[in-house]
C-alpha cells in the first residue's frame, strides 16, 4: 500500500526510540560520567566513538544521538548526546568483571568537563547489600535509603569520593534486566539532571549583586524623574539609557543557562515522580533530599528572572516617562518659537505696509513727472523747444522697453528656478 509520507514520520518513530538502557541483571557494576561538551569537541568526540565501534567490530553514525558497543561479552559502552552534555555509561554485567576498572579510567579521557560522575553497585538482595555498606563508606547522616518501582532498594549518600566519584548501592528486588536497566536510567537522569539544573544557581548568585547595584541606581534615577531640572533631563536620558542596556546584557547573558536551569528541574522532577519512591523507617528518602535544594534552588532561579524582568520593565517606564516630559518640552519651546515668529512677521507686514505706501507716493511722483514731460512735448508741438518734444517722444520708449527687459529677465530666474527645482527632485 501507497500512501504520502510525512517528511519527518520517520525521525520521530527514531526519537521515540532513542536512549534505550542496556538490560541489567544483579550482581552488576556500573561507571556513568554526565559531560558538557562543548560544540568544537564534538568532532574529537566523533572521532573517539568512530574508532571505538571499528576496534570492536561495529560502525557508528555521526548524526545519531545515542550508541550501544559491546566491549567485550560483559562489557557495553552506552554514549547518548544531549544538547549541551554527553552522557557515558559502562555496564560489566558480571559484577567487576575484567576490564571494568580499565575501562572506567578511559572514560577519564573523553572530551569535555565532568558534572556529574557516578559509580552504581547493584546486588540481588539487601542482605548481598547490607554486606557492601561497610566498604561505600557512607556518611550516616546525610544516607538516603528508600524503595523505588518494583521494589529495588538504594543507598547513597550522594557525596563526592577521594576518586571523584559518587556512589550508589541498590538491590534489583523483583525487577527484570530490563525493567532494572530502565528503573537505574531514571534514578541516574534524575541525578544528572538534577546537576544539570542547578548550573543556573552560581549563576545567578554571582550576578545578583550587580542586578542589586542596578536596582538601586534605577530608584535614584526615578526619583529624579520629580524634579523639576530640565537642563539635566539629557544626562538622565543617557544614564537611564545605559541602565537598559546594562540589565539587556545581564538578560542576554544569563538568559539560555536559566531557562536551561528550569527545564531540566522539571525533567528531574518527572523522573522523581516516576520512581514513586517509598520510604525507610529511620532514613531520608529521595524526594525528601532531591526536593530540600533543588526546589529552594529553583525558586531562586526564577526570582532572579522575575526581579530582572521587572527591573527591564521598570526602567523603559522611567525612560518613556523622560522621552514625554522631553517632547513636552520640546513641543512647548516650539509654540514660543512660533509666537515669536508670529509677533516678527506681524511686524514685518506693518513695515511692509508703511514701505507700501511711501512706495505709492514714490511712485506717484515719478508718474507725474513721466506725464509731465509728455505734456510739455505736447504742448511744444510743432515750434517749441526740442529738447522737450524729445523728451516726450524718448518717455515711452524707454518705459516700453524696461517693461521688456523686465518681462525677459523675470522670465530667466523663473526658468532657472524651474530647472533646479526639476534636478533636485530627480536626485
Amino acid at each position: 500500500m501507497e500512501f504520502l509520507e510525512h517528511p519527518l514520520r520517520r525521525e520521530l518513530v527514531r526519537e521515540m526510540h532513542l536512549r534505550r538502557f542496556a538490560p541489567v541483571a544483579a550482581p552488576a557494576s556500573l561507571v556513568q560520567m554526565v559531560s558538557l561538551v562543548e560544540e568544537e569537541l564534538r568532532e574529537a568526540e566523533t572521532t573517539r566513538l568512530t574508532e571505538l565501534a571499528r576496534t570492536h567490530g561495529g560502525a557508528f553514525d555521526p548524526e545519531a544521538r545515542h550508541a550501544m558497543i559491546a566491549l567485550n561479552e560483559n562489557l557495553t559502552f552506552l554514549w547518548e548526546r544531549h544538547t549541551e552534555a554527553t552522557t557515558l555509561t559502562v555496564i560489566s554485567h558480571e559484577g567487576q568483571s575484567s576490564g571494568f576498572e580499565e575501562a572506567s579510567k578511559w572514560l577519564l579521557d573523553w572530551p569535555g568537563v565532568v558534572v556529574r560522575a557516578t559509580k552504581i553497585f547493584v546486588e540481588r538482595d539487601a542482605k548481598q547489600a547490607r554486606k557492601l555498606l561497610p566498604e561505600m563508606e557512607f556518611e550516616t547522616e546525610d544516607l538516603v535509603c528508600c524503595e523505588v518501582n518494583a521494589g529495588v532498594t538504594i543507598w547513597s549518600d550522594f557525596r563526592i569520593r577521594d576518586d571523584g566519584f559518587g556512589r550508589l548501592l541498590l538491590t534489583a528486588g523483583d525487577a527484570r534486566p530490563g525493567e532494572l536497566g530502565r528503573i537505574i536510567q531514571r534514578l541516574q537522569e534524575l541525578g544528572n539532571y538534577r546537576n544539570l539544573a542547578l548550573l543556573g544557581l552560581p549563576e545567578v548568585r554571582r550576578l545578583m549583586p550587580e542586578l542589586s547595584e542596578l536596582e538601586a541606581r534605577l530608584a535614584e534615577e526615578s526619583a529624579q524623574l520629580g524634579e523639576d531640572n530640565h537642563r539635566g533631563d539629557d544626562q538622565l536620558l543617557s544614564d537611564l539609557s545605559l541602565l537598559s542596556a546594562e540589565l539587556a546584557r545581564i538578560r542576554v547573558a544569563s538568559g539560555y543557562r536559566l531557562s536551561a536551569s528550569g527545564a531540566y528541574a522539571q525533567i528531574a522532577m518527572d523522573r522523581l515522580e516516576s520512581l514513586c519512591v517509598r520510604p525507610h523507617e529511620g532514613y531520608q528518602d529521595l524526594t525528601e533530599f532531591t526536593e530540600r535544594r533543588l526546589v529552594p534552588g529553583m525558586r531562586t532561579c526564577e526570582s532572579f528572572v522575575e526581579r530582572l524582568r521587572r527591573l527591564s520593565e521598570r526602567s523603559g517606564d522611567a525612560i518613556a516617562l523622560l522621552n514625554t516630559r522631553i517632547d513636552t518640552r520640546i513641543k512647548a519651546q516650539n509654540l514660543d518659537l512660533l509666537r515669536s515668529m508670529e509677533s516678527s512677521f506681524n511686524l514685518q507686514l506693518r513695515l511692509q505696509n508703511l514701505v507700501e505706501a511711501l512706495s505709492v507716493i514714490a511712485a506717484s511722483y515719478y508718474f507725474i513727472g513721466l506725464v509731465a514731460y509728455v505734456l510739455k512735448g505736447a504742448a511744444a508741438f510743432p515750434d517749441g523747444d526740442r529738447i522737450d518734444l524729445a523728451l516726450a517722444i524718448a518717455t515711452p520708449i524707454v518705459v516700453l522697453a524696461m517693461y521688456l527687459l523686465v518681462g525677459q529677465i523675470r522670465k530667466r530666474v523663473i526658468g532657472e528656478t524651474e530647472g533646479a527645482a526639476k534636478s533636485s527632485s530627480k536626485d
